[in-house]
């Protein structure tokens, strides 16, 4: 499967755009993600290692509302995340 990132989650990767994984399921893909680029476990995940409500995620051009960090996931599938800006 394949991350693609922008913005602050794109710095925390390296850079790197689009990042290829091998999992199962959204936990084991973060998991190996986390090990991979460690900056984006703090952005990405709370203290209690669950996605931050920040961020939305998108599953092969589709938003997920509530993401189970369990889902299936098949090594065609594309995750984006989309991050809220605070601002004034």
């Amino acid at each position: 499967m394949t991350f693609e990132f922008n913005g602050m989650l794109f710095r925390a990767a390296d850079h790197q755009r689009t990042v290829s994984i091998t999992a199962t399921t959204l936990s084991d893909a973060l998991n190996e993600l986390t090990s991979k680029f460690p900056e984006l476990k703090r952005l990405l995940l709370d203290n209690r290692g669950q996605l931050r409500q920040a961020h939305r995620v998108c599953l092969n051009s589709e938003i997920v509302n509530r993401p189970d960090i369990d889902m299936p996931l098949s090594e065609d599938d594309c995750i984006e995340f989309f991050t809220a800006i605070a601002g004034g």
